[in-house]
C-alpha cells in the first residue's frame, strides 16, 4: 500500500466505494455523482503517530452526504495533462460508538474515476489509468500546516488516510484520499443578523475576526473569501475560519489590512451599500469613515 508524504505511515484499505457505471452520460458533466449510498457506512482510520501528527485509530459513521463535485475528463483532456479524472465528496460523520456523544466531523473523499468512455472497459484497462503519484490536496496540506503552526482558529484535523482502489472499484490501483476534520460549534456568520446588530456588537465581532484572521497570515487562506468562511458561536463567542478545500498558501508573511473586513462582508463601500436580505438601508448606527467604508 502507498503512504502519504509522511515517511513510515503505512495505510491499509478501509471500506469499498461502489463503482457506478455511467457510460451513457456525457463527458465533462460535473453533476455526475460517484460517491453514492454511503450513508451508514463505517470509515476506519489507522493510527498516525508521527509528531506533531498524533491521531488514534478511529472509526466514524457517515450520516449525510453534503455534496459532490466530479471532474470527469476525456482522453484528450488527459493527453493535455489536465488529469487525472476524479471526484470529490463531502460528508457529515459521527463517531462509530454505541452511544452518540454528539461529536460531529466532516469527511472529504477524493477518488480517481475512469476516463470518460472507459467506464465499461474491463478492470485491466481501467487499471492502466491509475496515477503513480496521487495529487497533493491543498486542504490536507493546509490542515497539516496549521497543526505544525499550532493554529487553533481553524477546525482541527482529526485524521487522514490514503489507499489504492481494489480490483472491483472504478480505477484499480487508483487513489482514494480521506480527510477528516472537526465540525466546530454553530454555523457560518449570518450577515443579515450581523448588520442588524448595534454598532458596538458589530465592532466586537470585527475585532475578534481581526485577531483570528491574523493567525492565518503566515500559513494558508480560504481560496474564496466570504462570510460563509466565518464560523461564529454566539453563545461562547468562539470564532473559526473554515473553507480550505482550495486553500491558498502565502509565500511571505502578510500584514493585516482593513480590506479583509470587506472581503468577508464585515464592512461595506459607503457609495454602494449592500442590502442584506431586508436589512434597513439607513440603520441609525451605521458609521461612514473618511476612507469610504460603512462600519
Amino acid at each position: 500500500m502507498r503512504s502519504l508524504s509522511s515517511p513510515g505511515v503505512t495505510l491499509l484499505p478501509t471500506f469499498l466505494l461502489p463503482f457506478v457505471p455511467i457510460s451513457k452520460l456525457p463527458a465533462m458533466d460535473s453533476s455526475i455523482e460517484y460517491l453514492t449510498d454511503l450513508e451508514g457506512t463505517q470509515v476506519t482510520f489507522d493510527a498516525v503517530a508521527e509528531p506533531p501528527f498524533n491521531f488514534p485509530a478511529q472509526k466514524w459513521i457517515i450520516l449525510e452526504k453534503l455534496g459532490e463535485e466530479s471532474n470527469r475528463l476525456t482522453k484528450e483532456d488527459i493527453t493535455a495533462e489536465l488529469g487525472p479524472s476524479d471526484t470529490t465528496g463531502k460528508f457529515l460523520c459521527r463517531p462509530a460508538s454505541e452511544v452518540d456523544d454528539n461529536r460531529r466531523a466532516f469527511l472529504r473523499i477524493h477518488q480517481q474515476v475512469p476516463i470518460a468512455g472507459t467506464e465499461t472497459k474491463n478492470a485491466a484497462v481501467r487499471a492502466t489509468q491509475a496515477v503513480d503519484t496521487p495529487p497533493d490536496h491543498p486542504e490536507l496540506i493546509a490542515f497539516r500546516t496549521f497543526i505544525k503552526l499550532d493554529c487553533d482558529v481553524v477546525p482541527r484535523l482529526l485524521g487522514y488516510q490514503q489507499r489504492q482502489q481494489d480490483h472491483e472499484e472504478g480505477v484499480p490501483g487508483g487513489y482514494i484520499t480521506y480527510i477528516l476534520w472537526e465540525k466546530v460549534a454553530d454555523e457560518s456568520l449570518n450577515l443579515t443578523e450581523f448588520w442588524r446588530l448595534p454598532f458596538a456588537d458589530r465592532q466586537a465581532i470585527r475585532d475578534q475576526f481581526c485577531q483570528v484572521y491574523t493567525f492565518l497570515l503566515c500559513g494558508y487562506m480560504p481560496c474564496m473569501a466570504g462570510p460563509s468562511k466565518i464560523i461564529y458561536d454566539k453563545l461562547s463567542g468562539q470564532m473559526h475560519i473554515c473553507g480550505f478545500k482550495l486553500a491558498s498558501p502565502f509565500d511571505d508573511p502578510q500584514q493585516w489590512d482593513d480590506i479583509n473586513y470587506f472581503h468577508y462582508g464585515l464592512i461595506q463601500p459607503s457609495d454602494s451599500r449592500f442590502d442584506w436580505e431586508g436589512t434597513p438601508p439607513e440603520t441609525a448606527d451605521w458609521i461612514e469613515d473618511v476612507n469610504g467604508w460603512t462600519w
